[in-house]
């Protein structure tokens, strides 16, 4: 029988607890536990990212965390688009909002809307130039 920590196989613990486990398992986890170490100095060596590690990631890694008067104006940014858009028609503000911020396909809003697709494109055509005037002149 080994004794092993288990806060270095589950840094996620909080407290210290040790185990008496059987060899082949305390070998196990050993092995284990350096394979991790090299896939993780790898990707830290040739800068790779997992694509299915937690939401997010990657953009936190690759880009740098936004300064304080960054955040406002991004801040201030969603307020005017969201303002210019409560400005547009209903029908137009719906399809651009669907469209852009939810990320639907034209397709998927016809489909939901029950119309054609080239009303739903005009729509929106229609919707971004009014957008663009509203925010070049906001008064």
């Amino acid at each position: 029988m080994t004794t092993i920590k288990l806060n270095n196989y589950y840094p996620h613990l909080t407290e210290s607890v040790t185990l008496e486990v059987p060899e082949e398992i305390a070998v196990t986890l050993s092995i284990g536990g350096r394979m991790c170490d090299s896939y993780k100095r790898r990707k830290r060596d040739h800068d790779e990212c997992s694509l299915d590690g937690t939401p997010g990631f990657e953009a936190d890694v690759t880009y740098p965390p936004l300064t304080p008067e960054e955040i406002m104006e991004l801040a201030e940014d969603h307020a005017a688009l969201y303002a210019a858009l409560d400005r547009l028609p209903p029908v137009q503000a719906r399809r651009v909002y669907v469209r852009f911020i939810l990320g639907r396909s034209v397709t998927a809003i016809a489909r939901a809307e029950g119309v054609n697709k080239s009303q739903i494109t005009r729509s929106i055509e229609l919707g971004l130039k009014n957008l663009r005037d509203i925010l070049k002149n906001p008064c």
